[in-house]
Protein backbone atom coordinates (compact mmCIF):
# COMPACT_ATOMS: atom_id res chain seq x y z
CA UNK A 1 0.00 0.00 0.00
CA UNK A 2 1.50 3.33 -1.01
CA UNK A 3 1.79 6.14 1.52
CA UNK A 4 -0.90 8.78 1.19
CA UNK A 5 0.04 11.34 3.81
CA UNK A 6 2.61 14.07 3.27
CA UNK A 7 2.11 16.18 6.40
CA UNK A 8 0.83 14.07 9.30
CA UNK A 9 -0.10 17.05 11.49
CA UNK A 10 -2.36 18.39 8.76
CA UNK A 11 -3.76 14.99 7.83
CA UNK A 12 -7.53 15.26 7.73
CA UNK A 13 -9.02 12.30 9.58
CA UNK A 14 -12.80 11.95 9.41
CA UNK A 15 -14.50 9.58 11.85
CA UNK A 16 -18.07 8.64 10.96
CA UNK A 17 -21.05 6.96 12.54
CA UNK A 18 -23.29 6.43 9.55
CA UNK A 19 -27.08 6.32 9.42
CA UNK A 20 -28.61 3.11 10.72
CA UNK A 21 -31.86 1.17 10.71
CA UNK A 22 -34.28 -0.57 13.02
CA UNK A 23 -37.45 -2.61 12.84
CA UNK A 24 -40.79 -0.91 13.43
CA UNK A 25 -40.90 -2.98 16.61
CA UNK A 26 -38.13 -0.77 18.06
CA UNK A 27 -39.27 2.61 16.77
CA UNK A 28 -38.35 5.29 17.76
CA UNK A 29 -35.29 3.67 19.30
CA UNK A 30 -32.59 5.00 21.60
CA UNK A 31 -29.53 7.08 20.76
CA UNK A 32 -26.37 7.09 22.85
CA UNK A 33 -22.99 8.72 22.42
CA UNK A 34 -20.52 6.98 20.06
CA UNK A 35 -17.77 6.07 22.53
CA UNK A 36 -15.54 4.40 19.95
CA UNK A 37 -15.05 7.22 17.46
CA UNK A 38 -15.29 9.90 20.17
CA UNK A 39 -12.47 8.29 22.12
CA UNK A 40 -10.45 7.95 18.91
CA UNK A 41 -11.01 11.58 17.97
CA UNK A 42 -10.08 12.85 21.43
CA UNK A 43 -6.96 10.68 21.55
CA UNK A 44 -5.79 11.59 18.03
CA UNK A 45 -6.40 15.37 18.20
CA UNK A 46 -2.78 16.17 19.07
CA UNK A 47 -1.51 14.25 16.04
CA UNK A 48 -3.78 15.23 13.14
CA UNK A 49 -6.74 17.32 12.01
CA UNK A 50 -9.67 15.20 13.20
CA UNK A 51 -13.41 15.63 12.72
CA UNK A 52 -16.37 13.53 13.85
CA UNK A 53 -19.65 13.18 11.96
CA UNK A 54 -22.22 11.31 14.01
CA UNK A 55 -24.98 10.94 11.47
CA UNK A 56 -27.31 9.56 14.12
CA UNK A 57 -26.94 12.64 16.33
CA UNK A 58 -26.86 15.14 13.47
CA UNK A 59 -30.14 13.62 12.30
CA UNK A 60 -31.57 12.89 15.76
CA UNK A 61 -35.15 13.52 14.54
CA UNK A 62 -34.75 12.06 11.03
CA UNK A 63 -36.54 8.77 10.34
CA UNK A 64 -37.49 7.53 6.91
CA UNK A 65 -38.56 4.44 4.98
CA UNK A 66 -37.53 2.76 1.72
CA UNK A 67 -40.08 1.17 -0.57
CA UNK A 68 -37.97 -1.96 -1.14
CA UNK A 69 -37.83 -2.75 2.60
CA UNK A 70 -41.05 -1.70 4.34
CA UNK A 71 -40.25 -3.56 7.59
CA UNK A 72 -37.24 -1.34 8.24
CA UNK A 73 -37.08 2.27 9.41
CA UNK A 74 -33.90 4.22 8.71
CA UNK A 75 -32.62 6.85 11.11
CA UNK A 76 -30.03 9.61 11.13
CA UNK A 77 -28.93 11.92 8.36
CA UNK A 78 -30.09 10.79 4.95
CA UNK A 79 -27.10 9.66 2.87
CA UNK A 80 -27.15 12.69 0.57
CA UNK A 81 -26.80 15.06 3.55
CA UNK A 82 -24.04 12.96 5.09
CA UNK A 83 -22.21 12.90 1.78
CA UNK A 84 -22.30 16.70 1.52
CA UNK A 85 -20.66 16.96 4.95
CA UNK A 86 -17.97 14.50 3.86
CA UNK A 87 -17.32 16.47 0.66
CA UNK A 88 -17.00 19.70 2.60
CA UNK A 89 -14.28 18.28 4.88
CA UNK A 90 -12.29 16.62 2.05
CA UNK A 91 -10.71 13.91 4.22
CA UNK A 92 -7.42 12.09 3.70
CA UNK A 93 -8.43 9.18 5.93
CA UNK A 94 -11.94 8.00 6.81
CA UNK A 95 -12.72 5.77 9.79
CA UNK A 96 -16.21 4.30 10.11
CA UNK A 97 -17.59 2.64 13.22
CA UNK A 98 -19.58 -0.53 12.59
CA UNK A 99 -21.54 -1.77 15.55
CA UNK A 100 -23.90 -4.52 14.37
CA UNK A 101 -24.29 -6.63 11.26
CA UNK A 102 -27.71 -5.03 10.71
CA UNK A 103 -25.86 -1.83 9.73
CA UNK A 104 -24.12 -3.55 6.83
CA UNK A 105 -26.09 -1.90 4.02
CA UNK A 106 -25.74 1.58 5.58
CA UNK A 107 -21.98 1.09 6.02
CA UNK A 108 -21.64 -0.16 2.48
CA UNK A 109 -23.54 2.81 1.06
CA UNK A 110 -21.24 5.22 2.88
CA UNK A 111 -18.05 3.37 1.96
CA UNK A 112 -18.93 3.23 -1.73
CA UNK A 113 -19.60 6.98 -1.85
CA UNK A 114 -16.32 7.86 -0.12
CA UNK A 115 -14.21 5.68 -2.40
CA UNK A 116 -15.96 6.93 -5.55
CA UNK A 117 -15.72 10.60 -4.59
CA UNK A 118 -12.22 10.41 -3.06
CA UNK A 119 -10.42 7.45 -4.71
CA UNK A 120 -7.15 8.07 -2.87
CA UNK A 121 -8.67 8.19 0.60
CA UNK A 122 -7.82 5.36 2.98
CA UNK A 123 -10.97 3.82 4.45
CA UNK A 124 -10.86 2.01 7.79
CA UNK A 125 -13.69 0.24 9.60
CA UNK A 126 -13.67 -0.61 13.29
CA UNK A 127 -15.99 -1.51 16.12
CA UNK A 128 -17.74 -4.70 17.29
CA UNK A 129 -18.61 -6.06 13.84
CA UNK A 130 -15.09 -5.79 12.32
CA UNK A 131 -13.66 -7.04 15.61
CA UNK A 132 -15.89 -10.08 15.41
CA UNK A 133 -15.10 -10.78 11.75
CA UNK A 134 -12.26 -8.62 10.35
CA UNK A 135 -11.78 -10.72 7.23
CA UNK A 136 -15.50 -10.80 6.46
CA UNK A 137 -15.75 -7.03 6.91
CA UNK A 138 -13.20 -6.54 4.13
CA UNK A 139 -14.69 -9.23 1.90
CA UNK A 140 -18.12 -7.57 2.06
CA UNK A 141 -16.66 -4.14 1.31
CA UNK A 142 -14.03 -4.20 -1.46
CA UNK A 143 -13.55 -0.43 -1.07
CA UNK A 144 -12.38 -0.74 2.56
CA UNK A 145 -8.61 -0.81 2.98
CA UNK A 146 -8.22 -1.82 6.64
CA UNK A 147 -10.34 -3.38 9.39
CA UNK A 148 -9.29 -2.63 12.96
CA UNK A 149 -10.20 -5.20 15.60
CA UNK A 150 -10.05 -4.63 19.34
CA UNK A 151 -9.18 -1.27 20.87
CA UNK A 152 -8.49 1.33 18.21
CA UNK A 153 -6.63 4.24 19.79
CA UNK A 154 -3.05 2.98 19.54
CA UNK A 155 -3.72 1.19 16.25
CA UNK A 156 -5.05 4.32 14.53
CA UNK A 157 -2.18 6.38 15.91
CA UNK A 158 0.36 3.90 14.55
CA UNK A 159 -1.32 3.82 11.14
CA UNK A 160 -1.39 7.60 10.78
CA UNK A 161 2.05 8.37 12.20
CA UNK A 162 3.48 5.47 10.20
CA UNK A 163 2.03 6.91 7.00
CA UNK A 164 0.21 3.63 6.31
CA UNK A 165 3.48 1.85 5.63
CA UNK A 166 4.77 -1.46 7.03
CA UNK A 167 1.23 -2.68 7.68
CA UNK A 168 2.54 -6.15 8.42
CA UNK A 169 3.96 -4.76 11.67
CA UNK A 170 0.75 -3.04 12.86
CA UNK A 171 -1.03 -5.18 15.44
CA UNK A 172 -4.82 -5.44 15.50
CA UNK A 173 -5.60 -4.98 11.81
CA UNK A 174 -6.71 -6.92 8.75
CA UNK A 175 -5.62 -5.40 5.43
CA UNK A 176 -5.34 -6.04 1.73
CA UNK A 177 -2.18 -7.10 -0.03
CA UNK A 178 -3.03 -7.51 -3.68
CA UNK A 179 -5.89 -9.99 -3.88
CA UNK A 180 -5.16 -11.38 -0.43
CA UNK A 181 -6.58 -10.35 2.95
CA UNK A 182 -4.01 -10.63 5.71
CA UNK A 183 -4.81 -10.63 9.43
CA UNK A 184 -2.14 -9.54 11.90
CA UNK A 185 -1.78 -10.58 15.51
CA UNK A 186 -4.16 -8.87 17.98
CA UNK A 187 -2.99 -5.88 19.95
CA UNK A 188 -2.70 -6.12 23.72
CA UNK A 189 -5.29 -4.15 25.66
CA UNK A 190 -4.42 -0.72 27.03
CA UNK A 191 -3.38 -1.51 30.59
CA UNK A 192 -4.02 1.89 32.10
CA UNK A 193 -7.49 3.08 31.10
CA UNK A 194 -6.74 6.37 32.91
CA UNK A 195 -4.04 7.12 30.34
CA UNK A 196 -6.71 7.99 27.77
CA UNK A 197 -7.91 11.61 27.83
CA UNK A 198 -11.42 12.53 28.95
CA UNK A 199 -13.79 12.56 26.00
CA UNK A 200 -14.03 15.91 24.22
CA UNK A 201 -17.75 16.32 23.66
CA UNK A 202 -17.22 19.53 21.71
CA UNK A 203 -16.40 17.18 18.83
CA UNK A 204 -20.01 15.95 18.64
CA UNK A 205 -23.43 17.68 18.62
CA UNK A 206 -23.77 16.87 22.32
CA UNK A 207 -27.13 18.56 22.95
CA UNK A 208 -28.84 16.34 20.37
CA UNK A 209 -28.52 13.16 22.42
CA UNK A 210 -31.06 14.50 24.91
CA UNK A 211 -33.32 16.06 22.31
CA UNK A 212 -34.38 12.57 21.28
CA UNK A 213 -36.69 12.49 24.33
CA UNK A 214 -38.54 15.50 22.97
CA UNK A 215 -39.02 13.69 19.65
CA UNK A 216 -40.20 10.53 21.42
CA UNK A 217 -42.65 12.57 23.48
CA UNK A 218 -44.13 14.09 20.32
CA UNK A 219 -44.37 10.67 18.64
CA UNK A 220 -46.21 9.22 21.65
CA UNK A 221 -48.77 12.04 21.50
CA UNK A 222 -49.23 11.82 17.72
CA UNK A 223 -49.81 8.06 17.96
CA UNK A 224 -53.08 8.77 19.75
CA UNK A 225 -54.37 10.53 16.63
CA UNK A 226 -53.99 7.29 14.63
CA UNK A 227 -52.55 9.11 11.62
CA UNK A 228 -50.64 7.25 8.88
CA UNK A 229 -47.11 6.40 9.96
CA UNK A 230 -45.46 8.69 7.40
CA UNK A 231 -47.63 11.57 8.55
CA UNK A 232 -46.47 10.95 12.13
CA UNK A 233 -42.84 11.01 11.03
CA UNK A 234 -43.28 14.26 9.12
CA UNK A 235 -45.17 16.02 11.92
CA UNK A 236 -42.79 14.82 14.62
CA UNK A 237 -39.82 16.03 12.61
CA UNK A 238 -41.33 19.48 12.08
CA UNK A 239 -42.55 19.89 15.66
CA UNK A 240 -39.28 18.69 17.19
CA UNK A 241 -37.42 21.46 15.35
CA UNK A 242 -39.18 24.07 17.50
CA UNK A 243 -36.47 25.30 19.93
CA UNK A 244 -38.28 24.54 23.19
CA UNK A 245 -36.09 21.71 24.41
CA UNK A 246 -35.02 23.49 27.60
CA UNK A 247 -38.68 24.07 28.47
CA UNK A 248 -39.43 20.41 27.76
CA UNK A 249 -36.61 19.31 30.08
CA UNK A 250 -37.96 21.56 32.83
CA UNK A 251 -41.45 20.12 32.50
CA UNK A 252 -40.12 16.57 32.23
CA UNK A 253 -38.01 16.89 35.38
CA UNK A 254 -40.78 18.56 37.36
CA UNK A 255 -43.41 16.00 36.40
CA UNK A 256 -41.17 12.99 36.93
CA UNK A 257 -39.21 14.18 39.94
CA UNK A 258 -36.85 11.40 40.95
CA UNK A 259 -38.21 11.17 44.52
CA UNK A 260 -41.56 10.05 43.10
CA UNK A 261 -39.85 7.05 41.49
CA UNK A 262 -41.92 7.38 38.32
CA UNK A 263 -38.96 7.88 36.01
CA UNK A 264 -35.39 6.81 36.46
CA UNK A 265 -33.73 9.84 34.93
CA UNK A 266 -33.60 13.60 34.62
CA UNK A 267 -32.78 15.64 31.51
CA UNK A 268 -30.49 16.56 29.84
CA UNK A 269 -28.41 13.41 30.08
CA UNK A 270 -24.95 12.12 29.18
CA UNK A 271 -23.30 8.73 28.72
CA UNK A 272 -20.12 7.57 30.42
CA UNK A 273 -18.01 4.50 29.78
CA UNK A 274 -16.02 4.07 32.96
CA UNK A 275 -14.88 0.51 32.25
CA UNK A 276 -13.97 -1.67 29.31
CA UNK A 277 -14.35 -5.40 29.07
CA UNK A 278 -15.75 -8.17 31.22
CA UNK A 279 -14.01 -11.03 33.06
CA UNK A 280 -17.04 -13.28 32.59
CA UNK A 281 -17.31 -15.77 29.76
CA UNK A 282 -20.99 -15.64 28.80
CA UNK A 283 -21.52 -17.95 25.84
CA UNK A 284 -24.00 -15.66 24.05
CA UNK A 285 -22.00 -12.44 24.27
CA UNK A 286 -19.97 -10.88 21.45
CA UNK A 287 -18.31 -8.31 23.75
CA UNK A 288 -15.20 -10.47 24.01
CA UNK A 289 -14.44 -10.05 20.31
CA UNK A 290 -13.61 -6.41 21.10
CA UNK A 291 -12.22 -6.45 24.62
CA UNK A 292 -11.18 -10.05 25.19
CA UNK A 293 -11.79 -11.26 28.73
CA UNK A 294 -9.97 -8.49 30.56
CA UNK A 295 -11.68 -5.81 32.63
CA UNK A 296 -10.19 -2.32 32.89
CA UNK A 297 -11.72 0.43 34.98
CA UNK A 298 -10.92 4.11 35.22
CA UNK A 299 -10.20 5.45 38.68
CA UNK A 300 -13.06 6.99 40.65
CA UNK A 301 -11.30 10.36 40.45
CA UNK A 302 -11.15 10.20 36.65
CA UNK A 303 -14.85 9.34 36.44
CA UNK A 304 -15.74 12.18 38.81
CA UNK A 305 -13.65 14.62 36.78
CA UNK A 306 -15.70 13.68 33.71
CA UNK A 307 -18.95 14.13 35.61
CA UNK A 308 -17.71 17.52 36.79
CA UNK A 309 -17.27 18.68 33.18
CA UNK A 310 -20.65 17.29 32.15
CA UNK A 311 -22.49 18.97 35.01
CA UNK A 312 -20.73 22.34 35.00
CA UNK A 313 -20.09 22.83 31.28
CA UNK A 314 -23.07 21.06 29.71
CA UNK A 315 -25.70 21.26 32.46
CA UNK A 316 -26.22 17.49 32.58
CA UNK A 317 -28.81 16.15 35.05
CA UNK A 318 -28.53 12.42 34.44
CA UNK A 319 -25.61 10.01 33.81
CA UNK A 320 -25.95 6.68 32.01
CA UNK A 321 -23.04 4.39 32.84
CA UNK A 322 -22.49 2.09 29.85
CA UNK A 323 -20.45 -0.50 31.72
CA UNK A 324 -20.77 -4.27 31.62
CA UNK A 325 -19.38 -4.45 35.16
CA UNK A 326 -19.65 -1.06 36.83
CA UNK A 327 -19.44 -2.53 40.34
CA UNK A 328 -16.90 -5.29 39.75
CA UNK A 329 -14.68 -3.53 42.32
CA UNK A 330 -16.82 -2.60 45.31
CA UNK A 331 -14.49 0.12 46.59
CA UNK A 332 -14.36 1.84 43.20
CA UNK A 333 -18.15 1.84 42.81
CA UNK A 334 -18.64 3.29 46.28
CA UNK A 335 -15.94 5.93 45.71
CA UNK A 336 -17.71 7.15 42.55
CA UNK A 337 -21.07 7.33 44.31
CA UNK A 338 -19.57 8.99 47.39
CA UNK A 339 -17.88 11.56 45.16
CA UNK A 340 -21.18 12.42 43.48
CA UNK A 341 -22.73 13.00 46.91
CA UNK A 342 -19.80 14.95 48.37
CA UNK A 343 -19.54 17.19 45.30
CA UNK A 344 -23.27 17.87 45.61
CA UNK A 345 -24.12 17.08 41.99
CA UNK A 346 -27.88 17.31 41.54
CA UNK A 347 -28.10 14.38 39.15
CA UNK A 348 -29.67 10.96 38.74
CA UNK A 349 -27.63 7.95 37.61
CA UNK A 350 -28.21 4.62 35.92
CA UNK A 351 -26.14 1.62 34.83
CA UNK A 352 -27.51 0.61 31.42
CA UNK A 353 -26.03 -2.90 31.27
CA UNK A 354 -26.98 -3.66 34.86
CA UNK A 355 -25.27 -4.20 38.18
CA UNK A 356 -23.28 -7.35 38.82
CA UNK A 357 -24.92 -9.46 41.53
CA UNK A 358 -21.83 -11.32 42.89
CA UNK A 359 -20.13 -8.08 44.01
CA UNK A 360 -23.28 -6.32 45.20
CA UNK A 361 -24.42 -5.80 48.76
CA UNK A 362 -26.51 -3.39 50.80
CA UNK A 363 -23.64 -0.94 51.30
CA UNK A 364 -23.13 -0.52 47.55
CA UNK A 365 -26.86 -0.13 46.96
CA UNK A 366 -27.15 2.48 49.72
CA UNK A 367 -24.45 4.56 48.07
CA UNK A 368 -26.00 4.00 44.67
CA UNK A 369 -29.29 5.36 45.99
CA UNK A 370 -27.58 8.35 47.62
CA UNK A 371 -25.87 9.15 44.32
CA UNK A 372 -29.22 9.43 42.52
CA UNK A 373 -30.16 5.92 41.36
CA UNK A 374 -33.88 5.24 41.36
CA UNK A 375 -33.83 2.12 39.22
CA UNK A 376 -31.33 -0.68 38.63
CA UNK A 377 -31.17 -3.51 36.14
CA UNK A 378 -29.92 -7.00 36.89
CA UNK A 379 -28.89 -9.11 33.91
CA UNK A 380 -29.75 -12.49 35.39
CA UNK A 381 -30.09 -14.21 31.96
CA UNK A 382 -31.71 -17.39 33.32
CA UNK A 383 -33.87 -18.46 36.25
CA UNK A 384 -32.50 -21.98 36.00
CA UNK A 385 -29.18 -22.58 37.77
CA UNK A 386 -28.12 -25.45 35.49
CA UNK A 387 -28.69 -23.30 32.38
CA UNK A 388 -26.70 -20.48 33.96
CA UNK A 389 -23.80 -22.80 34.78
CA UNK A 390 -23.69 -24.98 31.67
CA UNK A 391 -25.34 -23.00 28.84
CA UNK A 392 -25.07 -19.27 29.56
CA UNK A 393 -21.89 -19.72 31.64
CA UNK A 394 -22.50 -16.66 33.78
CA UNK A 395 -21.24 -16.73 37.34
CA UNK A 396 -24.41 -16.00 39.31
CA UNK A 397 -25.84 -17.95 42.22
CA UNK A 398 -29.59 -17.56 41.94
CA UNK A 399 -30.00 -17.92 45.70
CA UNK A 400 -28.28 -14.53 46.12
CA UNK A 401 -30.65 -12.62 43.82
CA UNK A 402 -33.87 -12.26 45.82
CA UNK A 403 -32.11 -10.92 48.96
CA UNK A 404 -30.62 -8.18 46.76
CA UNK A 405 -34.04 -7.37 45.28
CA UNK A 406 -35.47 -7.17 48.79
CA UNK A 407 -32.77 -4.67 49.76
CA UNK A 408 -33.67 -2.56 46.71
CA UNK A 409 -37.32 -2.57 47.76
CA UNK A 410 -36.33 -1.42 51.23
CA UNK A 411 -34.28 1.41 49.70
CA UNK A 412 -37.13 2.27 47.30
CA UNK A 413 -35.06 1.45 44.23
CA UNK A 414 -37.08 0.05 41.34
CA UNK A 415 -35.67 -3.14 39.83
CA UNK A 416 -35.46 -4.62 36.35
CA UNK A 417 -34.56 -8.23 35.71
CA UNK A 418 -33.26 -9.25 32.27
CA UNK A 419 -33.63 -12.81 30.98
CA UNK A 420 -32.80 -14.66 27.75
CA UNK A 421 -35.26 -16.90 25.93
CA UNK A 422 -34.43 -19.32 23.13
CA UNK A 423 -30.73 -20.04 23.58
CA UNK A 424 -29.52 -23.45 22.39
CA UNK A 425 -29.32 -25.67 25.45
CA UNK A 426 -32.42 -24.22 27.06
CA UNK A 427 -35.63 -26.22 27.21
CA UNK A 428 -39.23 -25.05 27.35
CA UNK A 429 -39.23 -25.84 31.07
CA UNK A 430 -36.03 -23.84 31.59
CA UNK A 431 -37.54 -20.84 29.80
CA UNK A 432 -40.62 -21.15 32.01
CA UNK A 433 -38.21 -21.06 34.96
CA UNK A 434 -37.20 -17.54 33.85
CA UNK A 435 -40.77 -16.36 34.43
CA UNK A 436 -41.20 -18.25 37.69
CA UNK A 437 -37.95 -16.89 39.07
CA UNK A 438 -38.79 -13.33 37.99
CA UNK A 439 -42.16 -13.64 39.72
CA UNK A 440 -40.57 -15.01 42.92
CA UNK A 441 -38.04 -12.18 43.03
CA UNK A 442 -40.69 -9.51 42.50
CA UNK A 443 -38.92 -7.37 39.90
CA UNK A 444 -40.77 -4.16 39.08
CA UNK A 445 -40.07 -4.82 35.42
CA UNK A 446 -38.93 -7.89 33.49
CA UNK A 447 -36.89 -7.52 30.29
CA UNK A 448 -37.25 -10.48 27.92
CA UNK A 449 -34.38 -10.85 25.45
CA UNK A 450 -35.01 -13.28 22.61
CA UNK A 451 -31.66 -14.94 22.02
CA UNK A 452 -29.87 -13.59 18.95
CA UNK A 453 -27.16 -15.79 17.37
CA UNK A 454 -24.38 -13.25 16.90
CA UNK A 455 -21.54 -14.72 14.80
CA UNK A 456 -18.28 -15.81 16.40
CA UNK A 457 -19.81 -16.46 19.82
CA UNK A 458 -19.83 -19.83 21.56
CA UNK A 459 -23.58 -20.37 21.28
CA UNK A 460 -23.54 -19.35 17.61
CA UNK A 461 -20.94 -22.03 16.90
CA UNK A 462 -23.19 -24.58 18.62
CA UNK A 463 -26.12 -23.44 16.48
CA UNK A 464 -24.03 -23.86 13.33
CA UNK A 465 -22.61 -27.25 14.29
CA UNK A 466 -25.99 -28.71 15.24
CA UNK A 467 -28.02 -27.08 12.48
CA UNK A 468 -30.17 -25.05 14.87
CA UNK A 469 -30.31 -21.88 12.77
CA UNK A 470 -33.64 -21.39 11.02
CA UNK A 471 -33.90 -20.93 7.26
CA UNK A 472 -34.77 -17.25 7.65
CA UNK A 473 -31.69 -16.53 9.78
CA UNK A 474 -30.01 -13.36 8.54
CA UNK A 475 -27.25 -11.60 10.48
CA UNK A 476 -28.56 -8.30 9.07
CA UNK A 477 -31.77 -8.82 11.07
CA UNK A 478 -30.12 -9.34 14.45
CA UNK A 479 -31.06 -6.82 17.13
CA UNK A 480 -29.68 -6.75 20.64
CA UNK A 481 -33.06 -7.24 22.28
CA UNK A 482 -34.57 -9.23 19.43
CA UNK A 483 -38.20 -9.56 18.38
CA UNK A 484 -37.54 -12.72 16.35
CA UNK A 485 -36.22 -16.15 17.22
CA UNK A 486 -33.82 -17.72 14.72
CA UNK A 487 -33.16 -20.96 16.60
CA UNK A 488 -34.97 -24.31 16.43
CA UNK A 489 -33.68 -27.22 18.52
CA UNK A 490 -34.90 -30.66 19.59
CA UNK A 491 -36.47 -28.94 22.61
CA UNK A 492 -38.23 -25.89 21.18
CA UNK A 493 -39.32 -23.98 18.09
CA UNK A 494 -39.14 -20.21 17.46
CA UNK A 495 -42.90 -20.12 18.09
CA UNK A 496 -42.37 -21.70 21.52
CA UNK A 497 -39.76 -19.07 22.37
CA UNK A 498 -41.94 -16.10 21.46
CA UNK A 499 -44.99 -17.61 23.18
CA UNK A 500 -43.15 -18.06 26.48
CA UNK A 501 -41.28 -14.76 26.29
CA UNK A 502 -44.56 -12.88 25.89
CA UNK A 503 -46.34 -14.45 28.86
CA UNK A 504 -47.58 -12.17 31.62
CA UNK A 505 -45.94 -12.26 35.02
CA UNK A 506 -47.82 -11.67 38.24
CA UNK A 507 -46.38 -8.85 40.31
CA UNK A 508 -46.11 -9.32 44.02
Amino acid sequence: MKPVLNDVKNTKLLLIRAHSCLERFYFPGYLHEPFGILSLATFLKPFCNVKVIDSMAEGWNHYWEKKDNPKIIYRGLKPERLFKMIEKFKPDVVGITWFYSLEEDCIRETVKFVKKRFPGVKIIVGGPEPSSDPKGSLEKNPEVDIAVFGEGELTFKELILGNFQNLDKVLGIAYRQGDKILINQPRLRIRDFNSLPLLDRDLIPFANYSKQYFFNFIISRLAKLKLPFKANLFLAFQLSRIPVHELFYLMYNRKYDREKLLRKKMLPEADIQSTRGCPNNCAFCSLHTVWGHQWAGRSAESVLDEIDVLVKKYGVRHINFWDENFNLLKERAIAICRGIVERNYKISIDVQAGLYIPTLDEEVLQWFKKAGANEVRFSIESGNQEVLDKVIKKRINLKTVKPIIDICKKLKIRTEGAFIFGAPGQTIAAMEDNLKFAEECGFDRVIRFVYQPFPNTELYRICEEKGYLTEDYNPKELYLTGSKSFVKTEDFTPEDVLRIARKDIKKK
